[in-house]
């Protein structure tokens, strides 16, 4: 179970690093704007450091995202099939 824990938490920290890039802000841009050292972005985006819930509101805050769209979740899909159960 560690090794999933692992993969989702470095692919939301890949998710940062590119939304990051996306929006064309470098790490001193995003450290100024939410208020979040450099060294801490750093560490982040190289999956050593486990942020805490008020840095990632910050983060997205800063970056114009909800905290599920830094943590990489998947948006659901608008007018597809619903499922009927029968």
């Amino acid at each position: 179970m560690t090794s999933v824990l692992t993969y989702e938490y470095i692919f939301g920290m890949l998710k940062l690093r590119a939304i990051r890039e996306q929006r064309g802000m470098s790490l001193r841009g995003l450290s100024k704007k939410a208020g979040v050292g450099l060294a801490t972005l750093v560490r982040l985006e190289s999956g050593k450091f486990d942020p805490r819930l008020s840095t990632l509101g910050r983060l997205a805050k800063a970056l114009g995202v909800t905290l599920g769209e830094l943590a990489g979740e998947q948006q659901p899909k608008k007018g597809g099939r619903r499922y009927d159960r029968r």
